[in-house]
């Protein structure tokens, strides 16, 4: 997922520090009885994480069958068929809302408004994380979707490079080892071979990390373009420094041999949401079980190592014929242990749901990371992340700044000179 796709890392909107006066009354509780056909529209890989968990909805309610469509890429497809649907008045009666397009498609007045009667969600967000909760409530009080998983961010990496090349690879010695970002590209050069083998797979993982542990976003909260922000260019310089130093893979994020790259050893570690681990073990690297730790990200002058890269929303249409029925699936979806549970361990999505965080599913001793409970290194970023400012022309700052730290990375800019052509570029577009 391109700096454009799960870069976003879940946000609050700033306007609403303290959490608006929902309707009082308990969330809807629907008749476990209820008969009524669905339709959920998703994306990939969600719409194979969907349909795996139907039987255990069914368990639940039997009565209610649901109808899954994916479409193809998030950011693209997807969103231009969520969007002419909402236009004109047409769709399925849930649809999901990834991170990134959550503040484009939360202004529509479309969505279902959850805080009120007969659904009353504003009780049930006191139990999401608080950022989740301000992203799916407008400033008016209306609560567009319920949060289905978040990212928090970490570094993963892999323990055998790290004992081949003489650096240890328990994870609280690898922390100690990229406690800082100078850290990591002194110490991370030695994972290098030339032509072969990088530390680093894109080097938008720094900009993204760097920024997000900062609290620092493409707009501040009054809408204010900052790519002029010091933390930009010093991640942008970071990532000068990592490239001159053979720390990044010359691949392009997201292509066939970017992806095949960590099941071939070619990537030491990668800095990105708690989803990725489902990337590696049911796709980019499934034979190495055992191979693979997790350690917070390097911290910035504040001491901080957290912040969160990804996360998906879920609502309901107005034109839904069904929506009590469209509620149950959405509420069991998002809250529902046995839900959480084979979402976690099926694909690696980490709730936005707190009470799921104390399940001894997510406290245990996973063998692909060599026994380690990498949830005692998300939980404390999920407790501790400062949440991204959501603005509706993100995905274009985002591709633009790719495209800045692309030319850094084949040296054919200075940070400075790719911040001063991001700037142009933007402000004829913006």
């Amino acid at each position: 997922m391109e700096l454009t796709r799960r870069m976003m890392m879940a946000s609050g909107l700033m306007a609403l520090a303290v959490r608006p006066g929902w309707a009082q009354g308990m969330p809807l509780q629907v008749d476990p009885n209820t008969s009524a056909t669905i339709t959920v529209w998703t994306w990939p890989n969600n719409d194979r994480t969907i349909n795996a968990l139907l039987p255990a909805f069914n368990a639940a309610f039997p009565n209610i069958r649901v109808e899954v469509q994916g479409f193809p890429n998030a950011n693209s497809n997807y969103l231009n068929t969520v969007q002419r649907a909402l236009l004109s008045g047409s769709g399925p009666d849930v649809a999901m809302i990834e991170i990134n397009e959550l503040a484009l498609l939360s202004q529509r007045p479309q969505w279902v408004d959850l805080s009120a009667a007969p659904y009353n969600a504003g009780a049930l967000l006191d139990d999401f994380a608080d950022f989740t909760a301000s992203n799916v409530t407008t400033q008016d009080g209306k609560i567009v979707a319920l949060p289905k998983h978040t990212g928090p961010g970490a570094m993963f990496y892999r323990r055998d490079i790290f004992d081949e090349v003489g650096l240890p690879s328990d994870p609280d010695a690898v922390a100690e080892l990229f406690s800082t970002w100078p850290a990591l590209v002194e110490n991370g050069a030695r994972l290098v071979r030339p032509n072969a083998r990088w530390m680093i797979a894109n080097g938008t993982e720094i900009l993204s990390a760097r920024m997000g542990q900062a609290g620092v976003s493409w707009f501040d909260g009054d809408g204010t373009l900052q790519i002029d922000h010091p933390v930009i260019l010093d991640a942008l310089e970071l990532i000068d420094a990592a490239a001159d130093a053979g720390l990044i893979s010359p691949f392009v994020m997201w292509s066939p041999e970017w992806q095949s790259a960590f099941g071939n050893g070619q990537i030491a570690t990668i800095m990105s949401g708690n989803w990725f681990g489902g990337l590696l073990k049911r796709a980019f690297a499934p034979d190495d079980g055992g191979k693979w730790g997790v350690s917070p990200i390097p911290a910035d002058e504040t001491g901080n190592r957290a912040w969160n890269y990804g996360g998906d929303h879920i609502g309901i249409l107005e034109t839904s014929r069904n929506k009590e029925a469209a509620w149950a699936f959405i509420q069991w979806l998002v809250t529902d242990d046995e839900s959480l549970r084979l979402q976690y361990q099926n694909d690696d999505l980490y709730p936005g749901y707190q009470p799921a965080g104390r399940a001894d599913w997510i406290n245990f001793e996973d063998p692909y990371y060599a026994g380690q409970n990498v949830n005692t290194v998300f939980a404390q970023v999920q407790a501790t992340m400062t949440p991204w400012t959501l603005n509706t022309n993100d995905r274009l700052v985002g591709e633009t700044m790719q495209t800045a730290v692309d030319n850094i990375v084949r040296g054919v800019a200075t940070p400075a000179d790719a911040l001063d052509e991001a700037a142009t570029r933007l402000a004829a577009r913006l």
